[in-house]
């Protein structure tokens, strides 16, 4: 494997390489002692957007929750005030639209955030040497940081509407982990392609709106599968990285149980993506200098 760099007196130059995966042991030692490193970022960044403050954090919360104070008013206005569809199963109600929103925020605003990561950082890469990983760890930890009042102001929805306590809120904090896994995974592979295809963030919004629209944020799972598409896409549809995580998200925070393949199938997908778009990102990093 060639060397990435060569020492000339004070001058470092630059060579392309070939893909190739570095001694992961060697990789993530260094990763975990410059965590520290990756915290600092993600604090900068939570200055620089003014999300430390109350009206920041407010408009984090407000974003989203008059999303679904549309979106639910769409959905009632197109079922013609029905609770129930043509087929008799449930539409979605507010706190699933809005709790469905929020963990969709998660997932989007984590790829959105890596998609330039490695683009933005163009000045720290060409000067420093360190794991650019700790980029895509940086904005996943930022992203949870921005989560965490929209979760409050869920809870608040939740109580008010009645909707039952049970043990099956114990899923929350798995599905928060599965969906931070895989807006992480998905983040590595498209700041990867960023770095080679500089479009790749315009086109980015187009790609999440039309994603919300094919998961089951606006309608639940079982609504979709029962409807004339889901007749046709059967359970293809899974193949969705997120139908199976809200499906089970939305489950949890009514009071039912998860169907088992909702989980298999969301545990599956935020394991091939973290663990195949972390090595895929690694396997780049060292030609990102001279790409920049």
């Amino acid at each position: 494997m060639a060397k990435d760099t060569v020492e000339r007196s004070t001058r470092r130059v630059y060579t392309p390489h070939k893909a190739g995966i570095p001694n992961l042991r060697e990789y993530f030692t260094e990763l975990w002692h410059r965590l520290d490193f990756a915290k600092e970022m993600s604090d900068t960044n939570i200055r620089a957007g003014n999300t430390n403050t109350f009206l920041g954090q407010a408009w984090l919360v407000l974003n989203p929750l008059l999303l679904a104070a549309v979106y639910y008013l769409l959905v009632m206005i197109i079922g013609g005030g029905s609770r129930l569809d043509a087929n008799g199963v449930p539409r979605a109600d507010f706190p699933q639209i809005a709790g469905g929103l929020f963990l969709f925020f998660l997932i989007s605003g984590i790829v959105q955030a890596c998609a330039t990561s490695v683009t933005n950082a163009g000045s720290l890469i060409l000067n420093m040497s360190f794991p650019k990983q700790l980029l895509i760890f940086a904005n996943t930890y930022l992203a949870l940081r921005r989560f965490v009042p929209t979760m409050v102001v869920y809870a608040a929805i939740h109580l008010l509407s009645g909707k039952p306590i049970s043990w099956t809120l114990l899923w929350v904090p798995v599905v928060v982990v599965l969906a931070a896994l895989i807006g992480m995974g998905l983040g590595s592979i498209i700041a990867t392609w960023h770095v080679y295809f500089r479009d790749t963030a315009n086109f980015l919004p187009y790609v999440i709106r039309i994603w919300l629209y094919a998961s089951p944020v606006l309608y639940t799972g079982e609504q979709f599968l029962t409807n004339p598409i889901g007749n046709v896409t059967g359970e293809w549809i899974l193949l969705n990285p997120v139908f199976g995580l809200l499906g089970t998200w939305a489950d949890a925070l009514h009071g039912h149980n998860p169907p088992w393949y909702y989980v298999a199938t969301a545990a599956a997908w935020a394991l091939v993506l973290s663990i195949g778009g972390i090595l895929y990102f690694i396997s780049r990093e060292r030609d990102f200098a001279v790409r920049l």
